[in-house]
C-alpha cells in the first residue's frame, strides 16, 4: 500500500511540472526597447527559435519606416541608412541590393504580417538580449561613434531612368525586353518551391506605366511554365522579371541594340565561358599607324561574342555572333582588295567585346566610317527581310547608300532605312551604320544567312558599295 502511494505521488509531481513547462512556452514572449515594453494588438510568438512580431511593431514601436505591396506581398523597412526587402514565405533578404539568407521567414497569421524581429533589428543597429526566465526581448539601440569630416567629394550623376516598352517570347524559348536606357542585369536571383528566375532592372520603370503585374502563362514546354513582371518598387525604381523554369533549365543573357534577350535552354547546351583572356598591354594614349599609308580607315564590327551569343536560329542550332564574324571576315577580305582602305575588327574571333569598347576602338583609331553586322529576331517566325539603321545626321547618307548593296548581297526581303539609338552608331562620332541582314527566327532568312555563297556575295556587295561612298574606282 505504501509503495502504491508513492508512486502516484511521483505522477502526480510529474504532471504538475510538465503542465506548468507547456504552460510557460505557451506564453507569448514581451518585447522591450530601452527598458520600455512595446505593445501590440497581436501577441508575438516564438517559432523555430526566433521571434515574430506584427508589423505594426517595427512603424510604431520602433520608429521605422514600413511599406507593404500587397501584389508582391513585399515587406519594405528602411532608416536613414539601410533599405531592407523580405517577402513573404522566402527565407532570403535584401539589403541595401545585397541578397543573404535569414533564419525565420515572413508570415500571414491571421491577416497581419509577421516579421523577424531580432533578423530585422540587428540589421537596422539594434542589439538583443534574450531572457528566457521571464519570457523577455530587450532591444538596445546601439550608439553610432561620430565620423570624422568627410572628404568633400563631387556628387554623382543620377543614372537616366530607363523604360521596358515590351517583353515578349518566340518559339525558341528567348524571353526579350524591349526597351530605351535599360541597364542589363549583373546575375538574377534563384529562388526555390517553385523554382524560378527573378531579374531586376535597376533605375526602370514600364512605358505605359501600369499598376499590378502582367502573367503569361506557357504550356507545353519543358523549360518554363510562365512569366510575369511588374514595377518591382518605386524607391529605387526597379522592374521585375520572374520566370518559372523547370528542375533542368538554363540562360544565357545578351544584350543588342534597345534590346535584352533571356535565352532558356537545358543546361548541357548552355556555352561554356571562354578561357580568361591574357592580361594586356597597358593602352597607349595614340593608336599605332596601322594605316600603312591608306587614306581611309574603316572599322567593322562583327556584334556580340563568347558569352554573349546574340539571338538564335532553332532551325539552324546556330548562334548570331557565328553569322557576323563570319560575315565581317568576308566583308574584310574584299575591302583589303584596295590598299587605299585600311581596315580594322573590333574582334577577329569569339571574344567578347563590351559595347564602350568598341567605340572606343573606332574613336581612337580616327575611323572614317564605322560598320557594325548584326542578324535580328522576332517573337513572329514570319517577320524577314534586311534593315539598315543609322542614327546621327552624318550617318544618314551612309544607311541610304549602302543599303541597296545589303539588299543584293542578302537577295532578303527590303525592310528598309531605319533611325534607331543603337549604342554604336549613337555614340561613335564617325559616318556609322549598324546592318541587321536578316532574321534568324525566319527559317528562310536563317538558311540563307548561314550558307556560305550568301556571305561570299554579302561581303562583295557591301565592299563594293563602301568603295563607291569613299569614291574609290
Amino acid at each position: 500500500m505504501k509503495k502504491s502511494v508513492s508512486i502516484m505521488l511521483l505522477m502526480s509531481l510529474l504532471f504538475t511540472m510538465f503542465a506548468s513547462v507547456g504552460h510557460a512556452a505557451s506564453v507569448p514572449p514581451k518585447l522591450f526597447l530601452e527598458g520600455t515594453q512595446l505593445l501590440s494588438d497581436v501577441d508575438p510568438k516564438i517559432e523555430n527559435g526566433s521571434t515574430l512580431v506584427p508589423l505594426a511593431i517595427l512603424s510604431e514601436g520602433l520608429g521605422y519606416e514600413v511599406e507593404w505591396e500587397p501584389v508582391m506581398k513585399k515587406v519594405t523597412v528602411k532608416n536613414d541608412s539601410t533599405v531592407i526587402e523580405l517577402i513573404i514565405g522566402e527565407a532570403m533578404v535584401k539589403v541595401n541590393d545585397v541578397i543573404m539568407d535569414i533564419a525565420a521567414k515572413p508570415q500571414l497569421m491571421n491577416q497581419r504580417t509577421m516579421v523577424p524581429v531580432r533578423a530585422v533589428g540587428e540589421l537596422l543597429g539594434l542589439e538583443f538580449e534574450w531572457k528566457a526566465a521571464e519570457r523577455e526581448v530587450h532591444m538596445f539601440r546601439i550608439q553610432p561613434e561620430t565620423p570624422a569630416e568627410p572628404d568633400p567629394v563631387e556628387p554623382e550623376q543620377p543614372l537616366p531612368t530607363g523604360y521596358i516598352t515590351g517583353v515578349s517570347m518566340d518559339e525558341q524559348s528567348i524571353i526579350t525586353i524591349i526597351h530605351t536606357d535599360v541597364q542589363k542585369p549583373v546575375k538574377p536571383l534563384v529562388l526555390e518551391n517553385p523554382k524560378r528566375l527573378a531579374f531586376d532592372f535597376k533605375n526602370t520603370t514600364f512605358e505605359p506605366y501600369f499598376n499590378g503585374e502582367t502573367r503569361v502563362e506557357v504550356a507545353d514546354n519543358p523549360l518554363l511554365t510562365g512569366y510575369k513582371y511588374a514595377q518591382f518598387q518605386l524607391n529605387p525604381l526597379t522592374a521585375r522579371l520572374v520566370i518559372n523554369i523547370g528542375e533542368d533549365t538554363g540562360y544565357v543573357l545578351s544584350e543588342s541594340e534597345n534590346a535584352i534577350h533571356i535565352a532558356l535552354m537545358p543546361t548541357a547546351e548552355i556555352p561554356t565561358e571562354p578561357e580568361p583572356p591574357v592580361e594586356p598591354e597597358p593602352p597607349v594614349t595614340t593608336p599605332p599607324d596601322d594605316s600603312n599609308g591608306a587614306p581611309f580607315t574603316v572599322v567593322l564590327d562583327a556584334g556580340h561574342g563568347a558569352k554573349d551569343p546574340g539571338a538564335y536560329s532553332k532551325s539552324m542550332t546556330r548562334w548570331e555572333k557565328e553569322f557576323n564574324l563570319s560575315a565581317v571576315l568576308k566583308l574584310k577580305a574584299e575591302l583589303e582588295k584596295d590598299k587605299r582602305i585600311n581596315v580594322l575588327m573590333t574582334r577577329s574571333d569569339d571574344t567578347f567585346i563590351e559595347l564602350a569598347d568598341r567605340i572606343k576602338f573606332a574613336q581612337d583609331h580616327k575611323a572614317d566610317l564605322f560598320i557594325s553586322i548584326h542578324a535580328n529576331s522576332y517573337d513572329k517566325t514570319s517577320v524577314n527581310g534586311s534593315e539598315t539603321y543609322y542614327y546621327r545626321d552624318n550617318s544618314k547618307a551612309l544607311a541610304d547608300f549602302l543599303h541597296p548593296y545589303v539588299l543584293a548581297g542578302t537577295g532578303l526581303n527590303d525592310r528598309g532605312v531605319k533611325k534607331a539609338a543603337f549604342k554604336v552608331i549613337k555614340e561613335t562620332t564617325m559616318p556609322a551604320v549598324l546592318i541587321e541582314a536578316g532574321y534568324l527566327s525566319n527559317d528562310g532568312d536563317a538558311k540563307a544567312l548561314f550558307t556560305e555563297s550568301t556571305q561570299d556575295k554579302f561581303g562583295a556587295e557591301v565592299a563594293k558599295g563602301i568603295k563607291a561612298y569613299l569614291k574609290l574606282k
